[in-house]
C-alpha cells in the first residue's frame, strides 16, 4: 500500500479514510462518514469534536479522531492550541475596557 502524502494538507478524501481507518483504527462505518461528506486533508485539519459528532461518528471514534488530528497539527476545536492566542486576546481587551470603566465589577461580571 503506498505511504500518504507527508503533508496532509494535500490529502484527498480516500486518503483521510485510509488514515482514520490505519492509522487513527476507527471502524470503517465511521471513516465512511468522512467520505460522504468529502473531508480532505485540507478539511480534516479543520475539524473538531463537534464537527465529528453532528455527522453521526462515535464519541469513541470522535475522541480518537482528535487526538491524532491534533498530532499532525490540526484541530479547529475551542480547546485546540491555535485558539489560544485569539482568547487571550480577548480577555486582555476584556481587562483594557474593565480598567477604563472604573470599578468595572458589573461590567466584568455580564461579560464573563
Amino acid at each position: 500500500m503506498a505511504a500518504l502524502p507527508p503533508d496532509p494538507k494535500g490529502w484527498s478524501v480516500e486518503d483521510v479514510k485510509r488514515w482514520a481507518m490505519e492509522v487513527v483504527g476507527i471502524k470503517e462505518e465511521h471513516a465512511d462518514k468522512l467520505v460522504q461528506q468529502e473531508i480532505d486533508g485540507k478539511h480534516l485539519l479543520k475539524l473538531n469534536k463537534r464537527d465529528l459528532l453532528d455527522v453521526g461518528i462515535s464519541l469513541a471514534a470522535a475522541v480518537d479522531l482528535m487526538e491524532a488530528i491534533e498530532g499532525l497539527g490540526g484541530g479547529g476545536g475551542s480547546s485546540s492550541v491555535a485558539a489560544e492566542p485569539e482568547l487571550s486576546s480577548k480577555r486582555a481587551r476584556l481587562d483594557a475596557i474593565t480598567l477604563q470603566e472604573g470599578d468595572g465589577a458589573e461590567l466584568e461580571s455580564v461579560l464573563w
